[in-house]
């Protein structure tokens, strides 16, 4: 095997389920990363417009005072009508955009991914953490770094998620033709969290402008930010999920944290 084909092979597998996103609702539970996800329809009570806005508008306040965070990071997605493995990975964020991620279980165990904004020529860079272990960097977007993926790694994080939800809620209060339903599924624990979770359903067309025809997102009380979000499809077929569990805010995050050099990482 000649060392391009070497390279191309192992850069495969590497990114075959990795670079995650963020933004997406989940069933209200208690959650550990095997928690169950499922679709029932329009339960819980339902809630104004008004009072979905005031919770979102609750989630970027808390969310602009935070400067760094660090979090257990679980998703899940459908990629080309296929439903990928659950991961597990230990997340490291810094505003405006720095992230390192590393797989902590399963067959991707040991990989890590850093990816900072204005760095490395805005590549991602990436090693799968066992042999043949080869160094790589690649564009967020690169068909190799989108494989086995349905976002690009520049999507994800806390901030992204609740811009996206913000962005369907105002969509909504905007046009109140379009109907859309929300109810208050009330508090559970999730990952020992206290959550509450609100469930959504936008207009059922192919084409409405939002997101997600049918999603959860559930709001740390302690913290009011998104600690688990999940999306399901017309079919109700589970399209993501994300948890960011066990959330530290404003930790002092540095710049050797987002270092290939860091001598407790294996690049």
């Amino acid at each position: 095997m000649s060392r391009t084909t070497q390279l191309r092979t192992i850069t495969f597998g590497l990114f075959a389920a990795a670079l995650a996103l963020t933004a997406a609702p989940a069933r209200a539970g208690d959650g550990d990363a095997a928690a169950s996800v499922d679709s029932d329809a329009r339960s819980g009570e339902p809630i104004e417009s008004a009072e979905v806005m005031r919770i979102i508008q609750r989630m970027e306040a808390a969310y602009a005072r935070v400067d760094d965070y660090t979090a257990v990071f679980i998703k899940q997605e459908r990629v080309k009508d296929k439903l990928v493995p659950r991961e597990t990975m230990e997340l490291k964020f810094r505003k405006p955009f720095a992230a390192y991620l590393k797989w902590t279980g399963g067959k991707k165990e040991g990989q890590e991914v850093i990816f900072v904004r204005g760095w490395n020529n805005d590549k991602i860079r990436a090693h799968q953490g066992r042999f043949p272990d080869i160094t790589v960097d690649l564009e967020p977007e690169n068909s190799l770094a989108m494989r086995g993926n349905r976002h690009p790694i520049t999507d994800l994080g806390i901030g992204n998620t609740i811009d996206l939800i913000a962005r369907d809620a105002r969509l909504a209060s905007a046009r109140p033709v379009d109907k859309v339903e929300a109810y208050d599924l009330g508090v559970s624990t999730i990952h020992g969290a206290r959550a509450r979770c609100i469930e959504v359903f936008t207009p059922d067309r192919r084409w409405s402008g939002y997101y997600a025809f049918h999603a959860r997102f559930c709001v740390d009380q302690s913290t009011n930010l998104p600690i688990r979000v999940t999306v399901w499809g017309r079919e109700g077929e589970l399209l993501e999920d994300y948890t960011y569990a066990k959330v530290k805010l404003n930790v002092g995050l540095t710049d050797q944290d987002f270092s290939p050099d860091n001598p407790a990482y294996g690049f």
